[in-house]
């Protein structure tokens, strides 16, 4: 199964995916930013990151453009995750080669069916 790292600075959020990857049969890491989360991408290479757009100290934008700089790191998957609201941010995204996008709210189902799409390529 895959390592998969997950940047989300809303608690709520980071409940739902910890819910809704229980039992997935993947190692699932959370970080409430995007700087804690590079860290911990580094840290356990994972196959796959979802990271939300806007987020403080290092956004999922800033996140995006450190992996796919560092050539140990830019084969990884992305998925970004977006409120509607944030139309410009969504706009500079996705401009992004990224492998998706997921918009807020989403089921538990969603987010499980998107992941195991991404992974499956």
């Amino acid at each position: 199964m895959a390592t998969i790292v997950f940047c989300e600075d809303n608690p709520s959020i980071r409940k739902l995916i910890e819910v809704a990857m229980r039992g997935s049969g993947h190692s699932i890491f959370l970080a409430e930013d995007g700087a804690i989360g590079l860290e911990l991408i580094r840290k356990r290479m994972p196959q796959l990151v979802v990271t939300d757009l806007a987020m403080p100290v290092l956004d999922g934008l800033g996140l995006y453009h450190a992996l796919r700089g560092d050539p140990a790191l830019s084969s990884i998957k992305i998925v970004f995750l977006t409120a509607s609201t944030q139309q410009g941010m969504m706009g500079r995204a996705k401009s992004l080669v990224v492998d998706a996008f997921l918009t807020k709210p989403f089921s538990p189902l969603e987010l499980r069916a998107q992941i195991e799409r991404v992974l499956a390529r």
